[in-house]
């Protein structure tokens, strides 16, 4: 897929993954949607980075908050008239053993990693099939394919997204391709920035949208396959 003017849709790209995402996208040319949640000023940032480059545009986010997606949704719409790349990477961590994480942990990183990408997916589906074309890149993750030991509901949720991006992929139609990209360890303030730089995974998941990697709708895109010292 040729990239320049595409409408890039990327959620939690504020910071991290997501943040270096967006500028390597806007690079290509394509219409970069920087979206932010709590750090409006950190959005900010990214969106003047992107700026910089090419056509972008800025928008609060919640994925736990439906209105909040629909609204997001509808604005991008309202911008660019089209949505063709969904990149679902907003995400949260709690780095303990199951009898230690609280009710609200569980909740947010559920709520988060999962049910939000769901209903975000969900939210677009409508206008690529309008469309009769689109990508969706589910950022997923190596503790999504492996077992660690204190990342038990994390684990759970990123599981889930490669089993929804699996079974999505049967139910849409061949004009529409859906991926799992699986970053290791990254330098992120999830990691406590240990792991290989944000901008390394950001490569793999624009090179994923260029389908550049021999991969069918539904496969994952393991980062370690294609950046050397990656940590999984």
């Amino acid at each position: 897929m040729q990239l320049k003017d595409k409408v890039v849709l990327i959620t939690g790209s504020s910071r991290g993954i997501g943040k270096e995402t967006a500028l390597l996208f806007a690079k290509e040319g394509a219409n970069v949607v920087v979206t932010y949640n709590t750090n409006k000023k950190k959005g900010e940032d990214v969106f003047k980075e992107c700026k910089k480059l090419g056509k972008c545009f800025l928008v609060h986010l919640d994925v736990c908050d439906e209105k909040s997606i629909k609204e997001c949704v509808e604005k991008v719409i309202d911008k660019f008239g089209a949505i063709d790349i969904l990149v679902n990477n907003a995400g949260v961590i709690s780095w303990k053993n199951f009898v230690e994480q609280n009710s609200k942990e569980i909740d947010l990183q559920i709520n988060t990693n999962l049910i939000g990408l769901i209903k975000m997916t969900k939210s677009v589906l409508p206008y690529m099939q309008g469309q009769d074309s689109g990508m969706i890149i589910n950022i997923a993750s190596g503790a999504g394919k492996t077992a660690h030991k204190g990342l038990s509901t994390y684990c759970a949720t990123k599981f889930g997204v490669r089993g929804f991006t699996q079974t999505l992929a049967l139910e849409l139609p061949k004009s529409m391709k859906i991926f799992s990209v699986n970053p290791g360890m990254t330098a992120t303030q999830m990691t406590n920035f240990k792991g290989i730089s944000p901008v390394k995974v950001g490569e793999v998941i624009v090179n994923a949208a260029k389908e550049k990697y021999k991969v069918k709708s539904g496969q994952d895109v393991d980062v370690w396959e294609y950046v050397k010292g990656v940590e999984i």
